[in-house]
């Protein structure tokens, strides 16, 4: 039992230094590192590091090669607006059917959520923040309770993890303002008003677009 946190430590940070590279352009897309180069660079076993391609791959951010090696994959700018734009659809969608539809237990749900989200800021903790952003909208999209949505969601998910983090990272007091449309978009899910609900959604996904453009 001992070994397991050690164990998802390392695989967290093989993932964040592999991603990292490929963000920052260290590694461009074609190029071609073996597990073993970077077993050497990141000083650990094979093990964290596959679990860490594996994501990667999941992402689309890398192919493994059958020789174990990983190649890395071009991520245009372009790729990234337009996999957005299936985000916009997929959470305006759920925002116009799900407004005055909610129960309680989702609220609490939601509340809990934007709880812990303050709590990461308060530690400037990005990365834990990006994963309570990336339950928030996950959490509305389930409420749909259309296991295709919910399924579509998460891989979209997947692949911006690494864009929203990124944009944190340079500019950090934007973790408060994206809390407060989060905060925003709650209540009016709260309310009644279905086009304002859907309004919150669409402007609070298009700010990453127009940070990136």
């Amino acid at each position: 039992m001992a070994e397991l946190p050690v164990a998802k430590t390392l695989k967290e940070k093989a993932f964040e230094t592999i991603k990292t590279n490929i963000v920052d352009g260290v590694w461009e897309g074609g190029t071609f590192l073996s597990e073993k180069a970077l077993s050497e660079l990141l000083q650990m076993s094979k093990t964290p590091i596959r679990s860490a391609l594996d994501r990667l791959e999941m992402m689309g951010l890398v192919k493994l090669s059958p020789n174990q090696g990983v190649i890395v994959q071009e991520v245009s700018l372009k790729k990234i607006l337009e996999i957005y734009e299936l985000r916009l659809a997929l959470e305006t969608f759920a925002a116009r059917r799900l407004t005055g539809k909610l129960d309680q237990r989702f609220f609490d749900r939601l509340d809990d959520n934007l709880e812990r989200q303050a709590r990461a800021i308060e530690r400037e903790d990005i990365a834990e923040y990006v994963n309570w952003d990336r339950e928030f909208h996950e959490t509305i999209v389930a409420a749909l309770d259309n296991e295709e949505y919910t399924e579509a969601m998460s891989r979209l998910q997947d692949k911006f993890v690494m864009v929203v983090r990124t944009t944190f990272m340079k500019n950090k007091s934007r973790l408060w303002s994206s809390r407060e449309e989060h905060l925003r978009i709650r209540d009016a899910l709260a309310g009644d008003d279905a086009p304002l609900a859907e309004r919150l959604v669409a402007s609070h996904i298009e700010y990453v677009k127009t940070i990136m453009l």
